[in-house]
């Protein structure tokens, strides 16, 4: 395979680069190519040629990227649109399974304890009150709960809290907060869920209408 494959279409021109190619040598060629295009396109009133450059399992360095957009700014008549490649940083790689993450506690959380989570979480355990727990996505309750239960920290609006939550002090989800007295306790029961309504505070319903709720979500949300 060449360095660097140059296929155009309708909305402008797929650079391919070979992944395992030298990199300078594979630049260096990547400037040629953009440069001859440069001189096909010096009327003042042709329309913009759009790039995206294409590096497979090549993963570039923030430098590399730096260098090839600081290239295509030299030519005004052509735009670089994206750099993608066919593997993601290690690091964007593990954030998103930490975010994904799905976590099961089955202890004992006894009063003044806080424990904090990233992902998602299932409990088992017994959540005494004023103990709390936190995550960052939805929460589970299949255990005993009388404390403080957070989920979508902090600002996860998309999160909910499903199970029997009448016993519980305090519903969290983003940054809104819920109170569970005496006098609305009976809609914390088994079956229900909490989540994020249009008014941007928490509300309940039957577990049944969880996915027509999820699609409303998304629409207000995307």
């Amino acid at each position: 395979m060449k360095d660097i494959i140059l296929k155009g279409d309708k909305n402008g021109f797929s650079v391919l680069m070979d992944d395992k190619a030298n990199y300078v040598n594979a630049f260096k060629k990547l400037k040629e190519l953009i440069m001859q295009q440069n001189v096909e396109s010096t009327n003042e009133n042709d329309d913009v040629i759009y790039f995206t450059v294409k590096t497979g399992r090549r993963l570039l360095t923030d430098e590399q990227k730096d260098g090839i957009r600081e290239f295509f700014d030299q030519y005004p008549q052509l735009e670089l649109k994206d750099i993608q490649s066919d593997v993601e940083d290690k690091v964007k790689v593990a954030e998103i399974l930490k975010a994904n993450k799905m976590n099961i506690e089955s202890g004992i959380v006894r009063s003044g304890q806080k424990l904090d989570y990233e992902g998602d979480l299932i409990f088992l355990g017994t959540l005494h009150r004023d103990a709390q727990i936190c995550t960052t996505g939805s929460i589970y309750i299949l255990g005993e709960v009388n404390g403080i239960v957070q989920a979508g920290y902090p600002d996860n609006t998309k999160a909910a809290i499903f199970g029997n939550l009448q016993n519980v002090d305090q519903l969290r989800i983003a940054d809104v907060i819920e109170i569970v007295t005496d006098d609305n306790k009976k809609d914390f029961q088994a079956g229900k869920f909490a989540f994020i309504d249009d008014l941007h505070s928490i509300s309940v319903d039957d577990l049944t209408n969880y996915k027509d709720r999820l699609n409303d979500l998304g629409k207000r949300t995307g």
